[in-house]
């Protein structure tokens, strides 16, 4: 048991590692018996127990990393979606329906209006001010991308 606490590092898992072997041990103790030295074959199950343990531990280590990293990044997807969320819900009636089908849903100019029920004009002029409002209350959008969609 002190080899594999020193070999994995925890006094518990080492504990554990000794319990595993020991029943393998047991389980083959007709063909272990026989053996030249039952206690160096004890040895060397006892390693390759706690050499898989350190592998599958190392595994775990990698995946909660990713995880949290993955959740890190949703997290901060989730605030700058909420703070989305709350500018474009800020805008008047007309203008958020402008931005929404615009650039949420992908309608160009003629196909707002046509959405709307409006000018073309109404949806350039409703679409310029949605953006104004939007960089005025710190939602700031790259400007070339208003020009671009037009």
């Amino acid at each position: 048991m002190g080899a594999l606490t020193l070999a994995c590092g925890d006094r518990h898992v080492g504990e554990e590692l000794a319990q595993d072997t020991l029943v393998r041990v047991w389980e083959r103790w007709g063909e272990v018996s026989r053996l030249d030295s039952p206690e160096a074959w004890t040895f060397r199950v006892g390693l390759n127990l706690a050499g898989s343990w350190r592998r599958r531990a190392a595994a775990e280590r990698r995946a909660n990393r990713r995880a949290a990293d993955t959740r890190s990044v949703q997290a901060q997807g989730d605030e700058v979606d909420g703070t989305v969320r709350r500018a474009v819900a800020a805008l008047p009636d007309r203008q958020r329906a402008v931005i929404v089908a615009r650039f949420y849903l992908g309608y160009d100019v003629s196909g707002t209006a046509e959405l709307l029920g409006c000018a073309q004009g109404t949806v350039k002029a409703a679409t310029h001010h949605a953006m104004k409002n939007l960089r005025g209350c710190g939602f700031l959008l790259d400007p070339a991308a208003e020009g671009q969609r037009t």
